[in-house]
């Protein structure tokens, strides 16, 4: 525990790194009777962490970037109890001076991370760099979720890669997957319009992989109307895509003159027996209109 008169922190001003060294032998003794294969991540984990912090004057700045997560340290120093307690963003932690540094233990958390202070004042170029480049992951992150369910421009390319002077609307959307042997997981799907109907690529929850569809092959989806009446529309699948097909566009139809959010279900299984899978989103004529005007001119 902590007691001191005026500034808490007067003591404990400058830079701390992690002792990887104890840090190993903490996470080792949680992990005790996995197998090696677990060990070996544990391992390079490690290898690759970078957690650092810095106190000047009642404030901590750095970062903690281990096993995958990664968590951005900007805070004031606040005495509460006895204990010198920092804001992490999504909770609270406790850092407590040892003889050789500093203890980190961030709130409802069994694992004390132990810090030793180290000669610079600063913190160090790789960590700087590192913090700079998750605070532009943040905000990317936070311009994406922002535009979900807006329309955009999108542009068609050559066998180049250079653009061709045509362009499309498009809009990313969050969904939901599920199948036999799978509960509901995230999903995003790219609607885009061509000529006068909708077709759909979907991805995976990182976005880095489209979602396998039948080849060729047509099938049937399941709109949900605002007014809760429902229908069933003609689609075909081909290329990891799903498009609307026949005469009647109901989707495209209803989106491109009506406000209101459809309901969209897209059963795989309709288009092959081999396929259980099931995707669920919704959709909207949002800004649809403003975009499609600025294609025409």
């Amino acid at each position: 525990m902590i007691s001191c008169s005026t500034n808490p922190t007067a003591k404990i001003q400058g830079n701390y790194e992690v002792n990887k060294d104890s840090l190993k032998v903490l996470l080792q003794k949680e992990m005790e009777g996995e197998n090696t294969f677990t060990q070996g991540l544990l391992n390079l984990a490690l290898n690759n962490a970078v957690i650092e912090l810095n106190i000047k004057g009642d404030s901590i700045n750095g970062i903690l970037f281990w096993a995958g997560q990664t968590t951005l340290v900007k805070s004031p120093i606040t005495e509460r109890n006895d204990s010198l307690v920092i804001n992490t963003g999504k909770s609270e932690a406790y850092i407590l001076p040892t003889k050789s540094g500093l203890s980190y233990n961030a709130s409802g958390s069994k694992i004390s991370i132990k810090l030793d202070k180290t000669e610079r004042n600063e913190l160090s170029p790789e960590t700087q760099k590192a913090i700079v480049s998750q605070e532009q992951a943040i905000l990317e992150k936070e311009e994406f979720e922002k535009n979900l369910g807006t329309w955009r421009k999108g542009n068609y390319i050559d066998e180049f890669g250079d653009k061709t002077g045509d362009g499309f609307a498009y809009s990313i959307i969050r969904g939901s997957s599920e199948n036999s042997i799978t509960s509901k997981s995230e999903v995003y799907v790219k609607a885009m319009v061509e000529g006068n109907k909708l077709n759909f690529q979907i991805y995976n929850s990182s976005m880095s992989m489209k979602e396998s569809f039948p080849k060729s092959e047509f099938g049937s989806m399941k709109l949900k109307f605002p007014d809760g009446s429902v229908k069933s529309e003609r689609v075909f699948f081909y290329d990891n895509s799903v498009s609307e097909s026949g005469a009647n566009l109901l989707l495209y139809d209803y989106i491109s003159k009506n406000d209101g959010i459809l309901k969209v279900y897209i059963d795989l299984g309709t288009a092959s027996e081999y396929y259980s899978d099931t995707y669920q989103f919704e959709i909207e004529k949002n800004n649809l209109i403003e975009i499609l005007n600025g294609l025409n001119n």
